[in-house]
């Protein structure tokens, strides 16, 4: 089942949003910062107090916190007893672990966030998927069946906010070998009369998951070069562009 929704409004002037991953169901919580809880791009959290505020509203210890330096790669690795000094020199992009204590985090500014959580282990994974990682997911999935037992028809998949293709145009050259690797559902209005060519990296990232067996997939519509509330590196600008935290893990529930 594909479900399409909607990032749910930030109440009481929270930075960030949740994203469900199944309804009536005990597991890991996702979710991503909003701009206006500031860059938390990880050369910023040394001197810059947003990470650390952004994990308070969370009402998670930094302690708990684990990054990896993001490569724009298909690496995902295994999260155990590692520091967060440690994880945050391995060069990957996606993380998986058993650990119910740990929130794993990666930053996006136009490319996916897609979080997996496994109803039968426990076991949950995060990963960053740009358009040179694409797949990322499917690796995480086969990373996670292997130390895990995982199952793909066992996963809940949210496919978080990204660039959409309403805004995604790129030269041709990347439009046809994102075509040839990925289909025509991976990219969408080419026009050579226009030199329009787009890229549908959500489209590319279900029908994957689908093949790979994965069953309940929700994907976030909202576009972030079209949302004035999210970071953009195409919308803000290569100098200026804000990265989003992305999270997946266990938090304290916010209640009225």
């Amino acid at each position: 089942m594909i479900e399409k929704v909607s990032l749910a409004r930030a109440g009481d002037g929270l930075p960030y949003c949740t994203i469900a991953l199944a309804r009536g169901e005990s597991l890991p919580r996702a979710g991503i910062s909003l701009l206006l809880a500031g860059n938390m791009g990880r050369a910023q959290r040394a001197s810059d107090p947003s990470h650390g505020r952004l994990l308070a509203a969370i009402g998670v210890e930094p302690d708990r916190a684990r990054s990896v330096a993001q490569v724009h790669s298909r690496r995902v690795v295994l999260v155990d007893s590692q520091s967060p000094a440690s994880m945050a020199a391995v060069q990957a992009d996606g993380m998986a672990t058993l650990r119910p204590d740990l929130l794993l985090t990666v930053t996006v500014a136009d490319c996916l966030p897609i979080f997996l959580a496994d109803r039968v282990s426990g076991a949950f994974a995060i990963v960053h998927s740009g358009w040179k990682g694409t797949g990322i997911a499917v690796d995480a999935i086969r990373l996670m069946g292997e130390h895990f037992g995982t199952r793909a028809g066992d996963l809940a998949v949210a496919i978080g906010p990204g660039i959409g293709p309403c805004c995604y145009t790129v030269p041709r050259e990347r439009h046809e070998e994102f075509r040839e690797r990925f289909g025509r559902a991976a990219v969408a209005g080419a026009s050579a009369a226009r030199g329009d060519y787009r890229l549908d990296l959500r489209r590319a990232n279900v029908a994957l998951l689908e093949a790979e067996g994965v069953r309940d997939i929700s994907v976030v519509e909202e576009c972030t070069c079209c949302s004035p509330r999210l970071g953009s590196f195409r919308r803000e600008g290569s100098g200026e562009f804000t990265r989003m935290l992305a999270f997946i893990g266990r938090w304290p529930e916010r209640r009225a």
